[in-house]
Formats: C-alpha cells, structure tokens, sequence
C-alpha cells in the first residue's frame, strides 16, 4: 500500500505494476477501525492495520485504471 502527504494518485502509483488500483483515504480507513502507519519500503509504503480483508476490500473497490 502507498501513503503520502501531499501525493497525488499519480505520484503514490508511479511505482505500482498492477494496471488497476484501490483507492481510500487514511480518514475512511480510520472511520472503518482501522489505521495507516508509514512504513519504509518501496516508494511511500505504508501498512494498514486493524481491519478485516473484507472491510478493506470495501474500502478499495471499485478499482480504477492505474494513472499514467
């Protein structure tokens, strides 16, 4: 997962190789029970926390075409 400050989608995508991406915000992932820790690693990783599969995959669907 990308996590920024600032970031664009573009910019937090750049380095994803998947041609389509779930998108939230650490504010919905919050208002789910969840969090969002920065974490170091490829790019602006961060690791999200405290929800379930299901819960995050509401939170990530519907996906969209990664941005060019």
């Amino acid at each position: 997962m990308q996590c920024g400050v600032g970031l664009s989608i573009e910019e937090l995508a750049a380095v994803i190789c998947n041609g389509q991406i779930g998108v939230t915000t650490v504010g919905e992932v919050r208002k789910a029970g969840g969090d969002v820790i920065r974490t170091s690693s490829m790019g602006d990783h961060g690791t999200l926390t405290g929800l379930t599969p299901e819960q995050i995959n509401n939170l990530l669907t519907p996906t969209i075409p990664k941005p060019k």
